[in-house]
């Protein structure tokens, strides 16, 4: 099936080349002629793709990490699922992987110094957006043909695909990259940014040494050894590197989360300092912004407040923020643009709003689970749904909600085909035509939920139709518009 796809044109994308596969997928190159440029196209396999809870999540991961934006994060340009597959495409690297680098020797000071700037400053963007990586590990940073290094492959399919099963026993098949998993991976306990601090320190190790800091002839095993042994000393492999290197090292892989460093910049500004590095512009991207300011002693000219003309001076530059705290001011506020789900850590102040809507789909009776949401254009009607009702919904506010499926979907002029569209992208198994069987009649909707939904008897769909005035203003057939408002 893996080769089966070369050639093969999905969603504009023209597949040509294998780059590699796993246990969740395989990365295809390929490219967009709509945009003349060559992707990287991730396509997770059906078995992790068609499950429930990788369905109920995918979506709203990887609308947040799409959303992460620093120079030296692969960018996720698309997403989407299908019943036979979820796909990501991203921007495609052509220098290889740092686990490629690294069989080819170690890196020289220099390019040690611009590595840990450029990911630790994408680290701690990641973390200010709420997104740990999870799986941070040589291979999953690629490099440019300049030796650039970027962070990649976010836990999306790694942390969905383990919904399917949690913790394998088996000593073949291991959720994860066993050699940089922090203990509490292990164990399955809270996921922090201090897992990443953790398995960056091992990595650290590694590209120091030219070896991994614990070996095991299986997986478990090398996996309890990340519970149980200290990290080795940095000292027996490489005496001539200071003591504050390995100082360094040991505290950002501490086996208890607490006794770790408290962010990524924090760490790197030691490592910086253990190494005798200057600091690179790579962490200045993570500043939550500075504003301008004469320094003091430099400024002389004429006149005073307002009426000074000024002759001479140096402005500097003063952060908001500090490095080590980059989300103290992060702005929260989205403009003109509508609030969505991945936003809901900045939504603020409907909280009183958002549980009267739940109220309502409390009530019992027929309709009590038609809910309409009604104000001006403007008023932040979708802003309140996606990013308020919905994560809601998706904590648990109502029993079972935590399982749901949710659908959101805009009529169009073709509102069964918007229907049969929003479907596909949480069915498991569908006809090769959905638009049939729900205009039969107005059970339609029902009937075509329990073929192709997974889940069983007891799952739920909620539909989230936004622009609902788009029934009256463009579809033209009344039938059409009189079937869509009964089913």
């Amino acid at each position: 099936m893996i080769e089966e796809r070369l050639a093969q044109v999905v969603k504009g994308y023209e597949l040509r080349e294998v780059l590699g596969e796993g246990g969740y997928g395989v990365v295809y190159r390929a490219y967009q002629p709509q945009v003349g440029r060559e992707v990287a196209v991730k396509i997770i396999l059906p078995q992790y793709a068609n499950h429930p809870e990788f369905i109920r999540r995918f979506e709203s991961e990887a609308q947040l990490v799409a959303r992460l934006e620093h120079p030296y994060i692969v960018p996720l340009y698309d997403y989407w699922r299908e019943p036979d597959g979820a796909f990501l495409v991203m921007r495609w690297l052509r220098g290889g992987s740092l686990y490629e680098a690294l069989q080819r020797g170690p890196l020289a000071a220099a390019a040690l110094g611009r590595l840990i700037e450029q990911i630790g400053g994408a680290l701690t963007v990641a973390h200010r957006r709420g997104v740990v990586h999870r799986d941070l590990k040589p291979a999953n940073i690629l490099l440019d043909e300049d030796g650039n290094a970027y962070l990649a492959d976010f836990g999306i399919a790694k942390d969905l695909g383990k919904q399917v099963s949690p913790y394998q026993t088996d000593q073949t098949s291991v959720v994860g990259s066993p050699a940089y998993l922090a203990p509490e991976q292990v164990k399955a306990e809270a996921i922090t940014p201090q897992t990443d601090i953790y398995s960056l320190g091992v990595m650290l190790y590694e590209i120091l040494t030219g070896q991994l800091p614990f070996q095991a002839p299986t997986p478990i095993a090398l996996m309890f050894k990340h519970i149980n042994e200290p990290m080795p000393a940095l000292g027996q492999m490489r005496p001539d590197l200071p003591a504050a290197v390995n100082v360094v090292i040991q505290r950002a892989t501490a086996k208890q989360p607490a006794a770790r460093y408290a962010d990524v910049a924090t760490m790197l500004a030691e490592l910086r300092q253990a190494l005798g590095l200057a600091a690179g512009s790579a962490m200045a991207a993570v500043d939550g912004g500075a504003y301008a300011t004469p320094a003091p002693g430099t400024v002389t000219g004429t006149g005073s407040g307002r009426r000074t003309t000024y002759e001479t001076g140096l402005i500097e530059l003063r952060p908001l923020a500090p490095p080590s705290d980059p989300g103290l001011y992060a702005n929260p506020y989205k403009g003109l643009r509508a609030f969505q789900e991945a936003d809901a850590a900045d939504f603020f102040g409907r909280e009183a709003l958002v549980e009267t809507l739940l109220e309502r789909l409390r009530e019992p009776g027929p309709f009590a689970r038609f809910l309409a949401v009604v104000g001006p254009s403007g008023s932040g009607k979708s802003s309140v749904v996606r990013a308020g009702l919905v994560p809601a919904l998706k904590r648990g506010a109502l029993p079972g909600s935590a399982n749901w499926f949710v659908l959101e979907l805009f009529p169009s002029a073709d509102p069964l085909g918007a229907l049969a569209q929003a479907l596909l992208r949480i069915a498991v198994n569908p006809p090769n035509d959905l638009v049939g069987p729900l205009g039969l009649d107005a059970q339609g909707l029902v009937r075509v939920v329990d073929q192709v939904v997974p889940g069983g008897d007891e799952t739920e769909v909620v539909l989230v139709i936004d622009q609902f005035e788009e029934l009256f203003t463009l579809v033209a057939d009344e039938a059409v518009r009189a079937h869509v408002l009964d089913t």
